[in-house]
């Protein structure tokens, strides 16, 4: 019986331990509490392995450790590789929010971090949010002769594109065609067509799809 009672207060006391190791860190989070523990662990139920995303997380504290993580760098990061950042994820594209603060967004929208099958819908993004966090820059110089640098920033590993059209519509260069890593990226136009040939006077349409941004952005050249 004595046993008994010791196994059953032990019991007791790992079931309140797993119940706060699982909650604090939920609260770290924004919108946490829709996916509970299973933001961070492969377990529906939390617990467990940890997925790409809890493993993120884990690099940012110490064991055991209370420190907020949350910030704009692991918002940036597409930790479950479903072509939707953390922060698009969790709505909170920027990572502004702080723990204490109320959860942004709308919870109805929020998706897992941690797991690829779940995903936002992409009618319910912003397009603000995603312009915010992938970037177009004006080509420099423009107008131009003989050539000009066209500029991109991107938050995800993913597949870019990057073409130039002529005014009609009809494709002149592709300058970009790959699969990219998060950064920004610089690329010369030389005023050339696909055949090395140099193009006329006149204006120019330079193209950048990259997941589920897509821009254009007009130039000029003067020969």
């Amino acid at each position: 019986m004595k046993h008994t009672l010791i196994l059953s207060v032990f019991a007791i006391f790992i079931l309140i331990t797993t119940i706060i190791s699982r909650s604090f860190r939920v609260e770290k989070i924004p919108n946490g509490n829709k996916f509970m523990c299973a933001n961070c662990h492969t377990n529906p139920g939390g617990g467990g392995e940890r997925n790409a995303f809890g493993k993120a997380v884990e690099s940012r504290v110490t064991p055991g450790g209370f420190q907020d993580f949350w910030d704009s760098q692991l918002a940036s990061l597409d930790s479950d590789g479903d072509g939707f950042s953390n922060g698009l994820e969790l709505q909170d594209p920027e990572g502004k929010w702080r723990p204490g603060q109320p959860n942004p967004g709308n919870s109805s929208q929020v998706s897992n971090p941690g797991d690829p099958n779940s995903i936002p819908n992409i009618s319910s993004i912003n397009s603000s949010s995603i312009e915010n966090y992938y970037k177009l820059f004006d080509n420099y110089p423009n107008p131009f002769n003989p050539s000009t640098r066209i500029s991109f920033a991107i938050p995800v590993n993913e597949k870019v594109t990057l073409h130039i059209f002529d005014i009609n519509g009809s494709l002149i260069k592709t300058l970009v065609n790959d699969n990219l890593s998060p950064g920004t990226y610089e690329i010369l136009w030389n005023g050339k067509d696909e055949n090395n040939n140099d193009v006329t006077s006149g204006v120019y349409i330079y193209q950048l799809k990259a997941g589920y941004f897509n821009q254009s952005k007009k130039m000029v050249l003067i020969r």
